[in-house]
């Protein structure tokens, strides 16, 4: 109780200040983009890839924190494992843009609030519009929707700023 009425624990300043753990990524990540045939079983690889073992601390004390989330190959797996949610979502996904399709800002900044990233930087955001226009004029059909918001969304949870909790 203490904890969770703390003015500390409200304060704006805690937000998005440290690097997520890889199950928190993952967790995270279904939570916010979906897991509609995905299980925890799934993850179990991907979160090796990533350097945390479910359940398997490397010794009594737990996971090292901090630089050890920071890895090439960790950031990797990260992205992999974005994308291989993110297809399996596709369906689901454009389902669930439809009502922003209206234009590719509007897109945007659906994606941006259904994972709730801290603050994009403006290049960020402004690279994120490009990659929905990439191939031609923004249609907002079901088939540009099934093409680009599992890019996006895969993008976006690739961002520094989605990486942080």
């Amino acid at each position: 109780r203490e904890v969770l009425l703390s003015p500390e624990f409200w304060d704006e300043a805690n937000r998005f200040s440290r690097f997520s753990w890889p199950v928190e990524f993952v967790v995270r990540a279904m939570k916010d983009i979906g897991w509609s045939g995905f299980s925890v079983g799934n993850a179990l690889t991907p979160l090796s890839n990533m350097g945390q073992n479910l359940f398997d601390p490397p010794d009594v004390a737990g996971w090292d924190l901090g630089r050890l989330w920071f890895s090439t190959g960790s950031m990797l797996a990260r992205m992999n494992f974005a994308a291989t949610l993110t297809a399996n979502q596709r369906f689901a996904l454009a389902t669930s843009a439809k009502p922003y399709a209206g234009s590719s800002d509007r897109l945007l900044t659906w994606a941006v609030d259904a994972l709730r990233t801290a603050p994009l930087d403006s290049t960020v955001r402004n690279a994120l519009g490009d990659y929905l226009r990439a191939t031609g004029p923004w249609t907002g059909s079901t088939t540009q929707l099934q093409a680009k918001v599992p890019g996006l969304l895969h993008l976006l949870a690739g961002t520094p700023e989605y990486q942080f909790v």
